[in-house]
Formats: structure tokens, C-alpha cells, sequence
């Protein structure tokens, strides 16, 4: 879909938050309409955009071209954010009609795998997808039959020149066509047939699959049906890009500014420019270097934008990867625990077994606090949160909304004190940290244990393509 560049916009609300929470209530007050040339018939069509949140994810940018002319139609959907650090792998294991309802969104630069059928999507730059997987394969599905179709077509002007052929042979002498390929349009037409019966076997739950989404820049995601709790049959890989696909993305690594070494003192605060997480304005970013003690080294960065009122923080490591991994297990006998101070770094996995709740650190950064002001930021985030792809009725004990409002329940009932669970903090990288109020005795509550990380720990961290040994040598030589 192309937009004409000297298109008018008109805005429905233009002191409303730019990517504000769907509301059936407000749907056309979050709308925008923009007059658009149809690159079908070149008249003047209407692109409709909305700007909203996906729960779980991030904002994203809904686009719907009509032409009433030529009724020409598409739909397209962009991440509104920057590319992550790293890009994402996502394998869900499909096995009944809810994992075939899930919903995802796939950016431009996203590929689809099924390995089952060693099936490939690459990606397309162009235009991203929402839809579910089980549309997924429809959409599939069609696009095979289409091309099976024009086989076919195919076939049939090949027998019909053929026949001609032989009832008028002086008038076909000089005919180019060449009727010995009509076995291999027969076979390629087999093949195709054979592949749609597996996609549609697989559709209607007769075999089983696992269905990959592979996305560079990170702006991908795969809807999780048992949220906010964890889900099982899904695998999520976070890994450093190649230069090839940088290069997929447009990112010139040789133009990545290295940043000046220079040591850094405790008492010393430095600031530097960079840009609003949320409206992307520019904004200054205070950084200071601080130890925790019975710890260790940490850098804490907090960032302020006065044209939105963004505020936001996160915490960093500064004395790099540990050795080993550690894992800190905090069994909650008072209300006082609360008080706590924790440490969850951004390659930490928080999580609370009692309530089956897990929580990946990327999702909101480094965070150095206390374990009630942790819960409490988990509490808000989910409670801001409006599920625009979830419904049904309320008296639903099953449905989404009476899932969350359980979860958030449990929720109060541990930062009141009322009730005592057990927190899991799990950091292959070893940067994870919860306060020994008994320090520097034993803590009887609080278990610490150092752990030899799995070569997929290690893959996550980027360790795995790091040489550490005789890397001098072989240089010189």
C-alpha cells in the first residue's frame, strides 16, 4: 500500500494519546482517515489507520487501504518501535484448536517455519501480518491453489496445441511450444496437491506441528492464551543478529559508534542525549555508578522526557557476565520480606510458583528496587492493560478477563501481606541479586545457588561464538 505524499490527514482527536488502550467506546476517536492514491487504478482511495497497544507487546500501527473505485483492499500492520537489540525466534507446538486460534503479528522483516513439512515464508520488507495461525494456513492454502490452478490452465493449452498440432501439422511447424514439458507441469501439479492434503490435515488438527516465527528485528510476537501466566508449549530464543541480516535491516555496523573508554568514578554522575522511549523526542539520560553491598558492581540509568512526562529507569551490570549462573529462591514468612531489596537484571526470569506466574526481565528491563515495589510495577502494567482480542461473557470463569482479574487478586493479596508465596529469581548471567537482611550470617528464608549454564543459556548470552582461549595467538599468526 502507497500513500499519496501530498495526501491530507484528518486527525479525529488531536489531544488524545498518541497509542492509546482500544476502546469499543472511543473506536472512532482513534481513528485516522487519509486520502491515499490506489496503485491499482491510480484514483483516490481511504487509508484508515489506528494507533493502539497489543496487550503483551507493544504499540503498533493498524493501516486498511479502500478504493471505492476499483474496490481494491489491503490491510498492513507496523511495529511503531525502534528495532530491539536482538532479534527473536518464537516456536509454538501446535496441538488443539486454542493453539490454532492464537494470534500473532509479523513485521515485514519476520520468516515463517514449519518444520514438519520443511516449509519456509521468508520475509517480504513490504507489508507486516496479523492474523492467526490457523488464517495463516489458510492464506497459504489459497495461494497454493491458485498456482495449482494456473497448472492447470497451463496443461490444458498444452494438450490443446498438441491436438491442434495433429490435426493441422503445416500450421503449427514453427510453434514454439514445447509439449514434452507437460509430464513435468503433471508432477509439479502432484506435488502441490500433496502439500495442500498435509496443510489441511494439519489444519484440521490431524498431525501436529510446531510453527516458527523468526523475526530479526525483534517486532514479532505470538499471542500466549494462558496470560498473564506462563505458557509451555511455546519457545522464546532471543539471539544476537548476524551481518547479514543488520545488513536485511538497514544497520551499517561499521557506522556503530564505539563509545570512548574512560573510567568512571562512584561519585561521579554523567548525562548524555539520547531519545523518549515513548514519543522518541529528544531527552537527556543521568547514569551513574553505585555498588550494592554484599553485591557488586552496578550502573543505574534514568531518563526523563519533558515533552510527554516519560519517566523510566533500569539497571545494568557493570562488572560484566559471571561465571556461573545464580538462581535465588526467597520463601516469604512475614510481611516484612516485602522490604526487601532485589535486583532484577534484564537477563534475569522472575518468577512466583505458587500463583504459576513467570516473568522475563527483557520485557521490562534492569530494575533495582524492593520486592514490593517490584510487584506493585508488575500489578500496574497488567492492570493498564485492555485485551482489545479477548471477550466474551464475563461470567466466563475461563475467559481472559476473570483469568487476569484472579491473577491481580493474588497479586494484592501479596503486597497486603495476607499472603506468603515463594519468589524465584533465575539469571543465567549471574547478575541477579536479593537482599540478606542477616548479612553477613545465613539467611534461614533465602537459598543461593550458582549453576553451570546450558549451551542455549549461553547461545542467549552471545558466549557461545566468544573465544576467551589463545585468541592472541591465533591473531598473530
Amino acid at each position: 500500500m502507497t500513500s499519496d505524499p501530498q495526501a491530507s490527514t484528518t486527525m479525529s482527536n488531536h489531544n488524545q494519546e498518541p497509542f492509546a488502550n482500544l476502546s469499543a467506546d472511543d473506536i472512532d476517536n482513534q481513528l485516522s482517515e487519509i486520502e491515499s492514491l490506489c496503485m491499482n487504478c491510480h484514483e483516490q482511495g481511504q487509508t484508515r489507520l489506528l494507533l493502539t497497544r497489543i496487550p503483551f507487546y507493544k504499540e503498533v500501527i493498524l493501516s486498511s487501504f479502500t478504493c471505492p473505485f476499483c474496490h481494491f483492499t489491503n490491510n498492513d500492520i507496523q511495529p511503531a518501535n525502534r528495532f530491539e537489540p536482538y532479534g527473536i525466534s518464537i516456536t509454538v507446538y501446535v496441538q488443539n484448536a486454542k493453539d490454532l486460534n492464537r494470534q500473532f503479528v509479523r513485521s515485514g522483516y519476520g520468516s515463517i517455519a514449519i518444520a514438519e513439512l520443511g516449509f519456509e515464508q521468508p520475509c517480504n520488507k513490504e507489508s507486516g501480518t496479523l492474523t492467526t495461525i490457523e488464517g495463516f494456513l489458510d492464506s497459504v492454502i489459497d495461494n497454493i491453489m491458485k498456482t495449482v490452478k494456473q497448472v492447470e490452465q497451463t496443461i490444458d493449452g498444452l494438450n490443446h496445441d498438441e491436438q491442434q498440432t495433429k490435426e493441422n501439422p503445416k500450421e503449427h511447424v514453427t510453434d514454439s511450444v514445447n509439449h514434452d514439458d507437460s509430464p513435468e507441469f503433471e508432477e509439479q501439479k502432484t506435488k502441490l496437491l500433496a502439500f495442500v492434503q498435509r496443510l489441511t490435515a494439519m489444519k484440521n488438527l490431524e498431525e501436529k506441528f510446531h510453527f516458527e516465527l523468526n523475526d530479526p528485528s525483534g517486532n514479532s510476537c505470538i499471542e500466549n492464551p494462558f496470560a498473564p501466566y506462563r505458557d509451555d508449549t511455546t519457545i522464546i530464543k532471543k539471539y544476537k543478529r548476524t551481518p547479514e541480516q543488520n545488513e536485511l535491516l538497514g544497520i551499517d555496523e561499521s557506522e556503530i559508534k564505539q563509545p570512548d573508554q574512560q573510567e568512571i568514578t562512584d561519585e561521579e554522575i554523567l548525562l548524555f542525549q539520547t531519545n523518549c522511549p515513548s514519543c522518541n523526542a529528544p531527552c537527556d539520560t543521568n547514569m551513574k555508578v553505585t555498588n550494592i553491598p554484599h553485591f557488586k558492581q552496578v550502573i543505574i540509568m534514568a531518563t526523563s522526557c519533558d515533552y510527554c512526562g516519560q519517566r523510566s529507569n533500569e539497571v545494568k551490570s557493570g562488572t560484566g557476565i559471571s561465571a556461573t549462573g545464580i538462581r535465588y529462591r526467597l520463601t516469604m514468612t512475614d510481611i516484612s520480606d516485602l522490604n526487601r531489596d532485589i535486583l532484577v537484571s534484564e537477563t534475569a526470569l522472575f518468577s512466583i510458583p505458587d500463583i504459576d506466574f513467570e516473568l522475563s526481565s527483557a520485557s521490562v528491563g534492569g530494575r533495582f528496587t524492593t520486592i514490593e515495589g517490584f510487584i506493585t510495577m508488575i500489578k500496574t502494567q497488567l492492570t493498564n492493560i485492555i485485551m482489545p482480542f479477548s471477550g466474551g461473557d464475563s461470567s466466563n470463569e475461563s475467559s481472559d478477563k476473570n483469568k487476569m482479574k484472579k491473577f491481580l487478586n493474588d497479586i494484592d493479596q501479596i503486597i497486603s501481606g495476607t499472603k506468603f508465596v515463594t519468589i524465584v529469581l533465575d539469571d543465567p548471567a549471574g547478575n541477579c541479586y536479593v537482599q540478606n537482611v542477616y548479612a553477613p550470617d545465613v539467611d534461614p528464608q533465602l537459598t543461593l545457588e550458582h549453576y553451570e549454564r546450558t549451551h542455549e543459556e549461553n547461545e542467549m548470552l552471545g558466549l557461545n561464538d566468544i573465544q576467551t582461549e589463545n585468541y592472541q595467538n591465533e591473531t598473530a599468526s
